[in-house]
């Protein structure tokens, strides 16, 4: 169903459709415009959107409470500039501060060479902001230091996905979730990480579709299954080898699909040999026959559908884990039918539109990549380049060598934009370490405090997605336009305007001289990439306001759904050389890192339901600290006795890296030997409050994505009580103490 106009009147006045800001979902939204205090206009309410294929009307609390978090205080209304690190941040023009990030990157660049800037971007800007970070980053700067926060995310599903199918992005779409008979959850907590999906999954399982949740702690998405495994952390590899096993063995693979559309099954039942189900069970702690039952319920599923996040990718093995589950889709020819693939949920809400323009390592826009001759030339043709303009040398290996380049002097400046790596990264320390070290580092975000943002040289003001426009693309490779709703506050603009003007200042004019986010959109298309089945050219702004379209779109006047990639003339054909998807034997490893003597824990870590990311946002919400109040280590009644710790009882949690201190929640949703502890709490609310204090940064050797969800920690009750939540007052009254 097509959306109403972007506009409409209610008898509360203006309405305003456009695209929640939190997680990958990409919920749609009408929000209601009314006239502020101070003459602005703003956003009295949102509600969710029923006319929108991600939701149809349904919104979490967090997107629930986006009015609440728009009226928070605390935005930049300027600019803010130091002179000397040692210095408080003041005030200053945007202009002024613009023409000083041009004249201190142009003067890095002409002493030290290209490779001395850096770029870190996010998956929460617009695409076209993205789009031209890269095209600044790579095509005039000339650097390949360009990385975003999806190497935390997503980089181990969207390497997976190019090895496996030729191309990131998923096979399919939430359309699947509606015709599954199965649904094998692993890695991923959506009941509250991505609530509004985990409703319509549970929809059709009370029609009858079965629910299989592989995680090694008990969420709330593990309560609601039919069957639970509890995996000992960073086993699933095994597993996920093991159920192949037994679908080769019951005679549940399909040897016509596998013949007709896939390359490399002929290595895989000798490799297969190693997984019989007691070796798995050794390996991952689960029982045999929960084993079996799996692979039952997978074999006799007329149609199925996988869903994972951060419990597979932050992994060493993260790459190889999406592999594997890819190779369970392959065999059993599940992928590419309705009701059937591998899907890999987004974090963010427009993390899939950054992998599309390439903004980590060496991506180019419309999933092209600098270390292909021809797809350099075709971009440096887009933009205007001189040819050999674009390098194919100079490509990092992800975030954390980025910032460990930085804090070793190789890199001496870096622009971080929309987002908070101080509190969100792997051993933080590093980071912490790279930016004091740089020469110059500039920020560029909504509100004055942040964690990162204590370290700027210069602080530009962005806007809200709600005061701009602009397109986000979900999960499912549904793209929906943010439409300007409310007023900037003071200075703040577009950070597509602030990349351009900073361009422009660097005497870049000719690359950067836009006159609208629209303009930037029609470039973008240009870049339709016809291997993968990257395709805008059938979408436009104009068509963007009437409804949100879910590319492959080559046509204006085609159907606004695409749910189903990779099929010609009814028959699936992948973007690989041969025109096949491929099987890889992907062995079982451990960790990086495993508990010792000195550090017998295992710390897993992830997101709660009413909170996101680094409280930026809804650490602003009353509402949602009410809900979520606070940080917390839950561990086992077991090793809670043996440690002489009680709920509420300040503990410790130590790894090689640094420290945290931690309430204590005791309870059985966790492992005995593991723990868990959210990430959303960091520096501004308390000293010793971020696990990113301990998390281990060691990285994935294909996709570069750290492995946030394992490493050795040791436990020890200390005798202070937990520090309180002091918030700045910028951000309105503090949770209530945990």
């Amino acid at each position: 169903m097509a959306a109403q106009g972007p506009q409409s009147t209610s008898r509360t006045g203006t309405q305003v459709r456009t695209v929640c800001s939190y997680c990958g979902v990409g919920c749609g939204m009408v929000l209601d415009i009314g006239m502020g205090p101070d003459g602005r206009r703003t956003v009295l309410k949102a509600s969710g959107d029923k006319s929108h294929p991600a939701n149809f009307g349904r919104l979490c609390t967090k997107g629930a409470t986006t009015a609440d978090m728009l009226a928070a205080p605390g935005r930049l209304t300027t600019a803010l500039v130091r002179d000397d690190r040692g210095d408080e941040p003041v005030p200053a023009p945007v202009h002024d501060a613009v023409a000083e990030t041009a004249r201190r990157l142009r003067a890095i660049i002409d002493e030290h060479g290209p490779d001395a800037v850096s770029f870190y971007v996010s998956g929460q800007m617009s695409l076209e902001a993205q789009y031209l970070a890269n095209k600044l980053a790579k095509g005039f700067m000339r650097t390949n230091q360009i990385e975003s926060n999806s190497r935390l995310c997503m980089a181990s599903a969207g390497t997976g996905y190019k090895l496996s199918l030729g191309a990131d992005g998923p096979p399919g779409s939430y359309q699947d979730l509606d015709k599954a008979d199965l649904f094998l959850v692993i890695g991923s907590n959506m009941a509250d990480c991505h609530p509004i999906l985990f409703l319509r999954m549970m929809e059709r399982v009370k029609a009858g579709a079965k629910l299989i949740v592989v995680d090694p702690r008990r969420t709330a998405t593990a309560e609601k299954a039919d069957l639970y495994l509890p995996i000992r952390p960073g086993t699933d590899l095994a597993l996920l080898n093991g159920l192949l096993h037994l679908l080769h063995e019951n005679g549940d693979t399909d040897p016509d699909f596998i013949a007709a559309h896939t390359e490399g099954w002929e290595a895989m039942p000798e490799f297969l040999t190693d997984y019989a189900p007691d070796a798995v069970a050794r390996i991952t702690g689960l029982a045999e026959e929960d084993i079996r039952e799996a692979a039952r319920l997978i074999g006799e599923a007329a149609e199925w559908t996988s869903c994972w996040t951060m419990g597979l990718n932050q992994s060493t093995h993260g790459t190889w884990n999406t592999n594997a589950l890819v190779n369970l889709h392959l065999a059993t020819g599940a992928v590419c039918r309705p009701g059937s693939g591998p899907f890999s949920l987004t974090g963010q809400p427009n993390a899939m539109g950054g992998r599309e323009m390439g903004y980590m390592g060496p991506g180019l826009p419309g999933q092209r990549s600098v270390l292909v001759d021809e797809e350099r030339a075709f971009i440096e043709e887009l933009w205007g380049l001189a040819p050999q303009t674009l390098r194919k040398d100079g490509v990092g290996q992800g975030t954390v060598e980025m910032f460990q380049k930085m804090a070793d002097g190789e890199i001496k400046a870096c622009w971080i934009i929309c987002t908070n790596p101080v509190a969100s990264m792997a051993n933080r320390r590093t980071v912490i370490e790279g930016l004091e070290a740089a020469e110059f580092v500039v920020t560029q975000d909504v509100f004055t405090d942040t964690e990162t943002n204590a370290y700027a040289d210069v602080v530009l003001p962005g806007a809200m997605w709600t005061e701009t426009e602009g397109v986000l693309i979900n999960s499912e490779r549904n793209l929906t336009l943010a439409r300007p709703a409310a007023d900037p506050p003071g200075e703040a603009m577009a950070d597509w305007r602030l990349i351009a003007a900073v361009a422009r200042e660097m005497g870049y004019e000719k690359g950067f001289s836009y006159d609208s986010a629209e303009q930037i959109f029609e470039e973008i298309k240009q870049a339709w990439n016809p291997k993968t089945g990257w395709d805008l050219r059938g979408v436009t702004y104009e068509r963007l306001r009437s409804t949100s379209v879910q590319w492959p779109a080559p046509t204006e006047d085609g159907p606004d759904r695409n749910p189903i990639r990779y099929v010609e003339s009814g028959a699936p054909v992948f973007p690989t050389a041969s025109g096949r998807a491929v099987f890889h034997a992907r062995p079982h490893m451990e960790p990086a890192e495993m508990p010792d003597d000195d550090y017998p824990f295992v710390l897993n870590t992830g997101r709660l339901q009413h909170q996101w990311h680094t409280l930026t946002k809804t650490g602003r919400v009353a509402k949602l600290n009410k809900l979520n109040p606070g940080p917390f280590v839950e561990l086992h009644p077991r090793d809670a006795a043996g440690l002489g710790i009680e709920d509420g009882d300040s503990v410790e949690v130590a790894s090689r890296r640094g420290r945290a201190v931690l309430p204590a929640v005791v309870t059985e949703r966790v492992r005995p030997g593991c723990c868990f502890a959210p990430f959303h709490w960091n520096d501004l609310f308390g000293e010793y409050l971020s696990i990113n204090a301990v998390t281990s940064d060691a990285v994935d050797p294909l996709s570069f994505q750290p492995e946030l969800k394992v490493c050795a920690v040791g436990l020890a009750k200390v005798s202070s009580p937990p520090p309180p939540l002091p918030v700045p007052s910028s951000l309105g009254a503090p949770p209530p103490d945990p």
